[in-house]
């Protein structure tokens, strides 16, 4: 669990009881997002980050030894209006998430600044109104890996050539050879094999 950490955080973390504070950074198109899923305001990194349960929960930062992507899913609160209002009218989708994990000493303020434990992408909203757990809205984002999962798109052509780099003459010719068909290997009239030239020397006259 300390991996990565300052040391005096993670001199922090192995003691019995420790106070932890997670932080979320969302970056919307209208703007970014700061939150925390604690009471007050922390300030670091230049920026004021809310609590008072905007951030109310987020599921378990799973890793493993596999490459494969792992999501999270973060509960914000559906009252603030600033987040339920991009939720609800912008283009979210795959707009980055950051979270970050805090350590408070004894006065309830941060040890050090947070570190980043995940990084990746806003996938999909769900907006609960009057449940049990009040107005919410339940944020899933996928890892960075996930994007290996994702198709381009991308087509062997000279004209989707063009389009990533202009000028570029690899695929210019690729029409030429589309459904031509090769005999590899197979003897045609007029050609020159090894064995050919051998056949041939040792039927020369020598003066």
């Amino acid at each position: 669990m300390s991996r990565g950490f300052p040391a005096n955080v993670a001199t922090a973390l192995v003691q019995q009881h420790v106070a932890i504070v997670t932080f979320a950074k969302l970056e919307f198109p209208s703007g970014t997002i700061y939150v925390h899923n604690s009471l007050g305001t922390y300030t670091w990194g230049g920026q004021d980050w809310l609590g008072v349960g905007d951030l109310g929960s987020i599921s378990e930062v799973e890793e493993g030894q596999d490459v494969s992507p792992y999501a999270i899913t973060l509960m914000l609160s559906g009252l603030d209006a600033t987040i339920s209002g991009a939720a609800l009218t912008e283009n979210y989708f795959m707009h980055p998430v950051t979270v970050y994990l805090g350590v408070l000493d004894a006065d309830d303020a941060l040890i050090a600044n947070p570190t980043q434990i995940w990084a990746g992408f806003m996938d999909q909203m769900n907006l609960t109104v009057g449940a049990d757990g009040g107005d919410a809205i339940q944020l899933i984002a996928e890892s960075e890996l996930s994007r290996f999962d994702v198709s381009r798109n991308l087509m062997y052509t000279n004209a989707a050539q063009q389009e990533r780099y202009s000028g570029d003459l690899f695929f210019s010719h690729i029409h030429k050879v589309e459904g031509a068909k090769f005999n590899w290997g197979a003897r045609t009239a007029g050609s020159n094999y090894p064995e050919d030239d051998a056949k041939r020397l040792t039927t020369q006259t020598v003066d």
